[in-house]
């Protein structure tokens, strides 16, 4: 493991400290524009980071999903349309199976 590993909760908290520094009304212009650029900083590591655990959640999600036979994911089949009666009913008289 790399040792400059992104520390999430540690960035997290920085970001919520110079949110909290922001809000608490000290308004040194020079010291602002700083804490304004780190945060802008921080919340872009934050947001890629995000990403990539979001990625690597749906890898796993897919590596586990069942699959019909055909290979294919339950959430890629078509949605069923209630206009078109179901496969196998013949159209037109209901009475005939359509088999003789």
């Amino acid at each position: 493991m790399p040792t400059d590993q992104f520390n999430f909760e540690k960035a997290l908290k920085e970001l919520e400290d110079i949110t909290g520094w922001f809000e608490s009304g000290d308004a040194n212009l020079d010291q602002g524009l700083a804490k304004f650029e780190r945060g802008l900083e921080l919340a872009g590591q934050l947001k890629k980071h995000l990403a990539e655990i979001e990625n690597r959640v749906e890898k796993i999600k897919q590596k586990f999903a069942p699959t019909d036979t055909a290979g294919t994911l339950p959430s890629e089949l078509p949605e069923p349309n209630d206009d078109q009666p179901p496969l196998g009913d013949p159209p037109g008289d209901d009475t005939q199976t359509g088999l003789f």
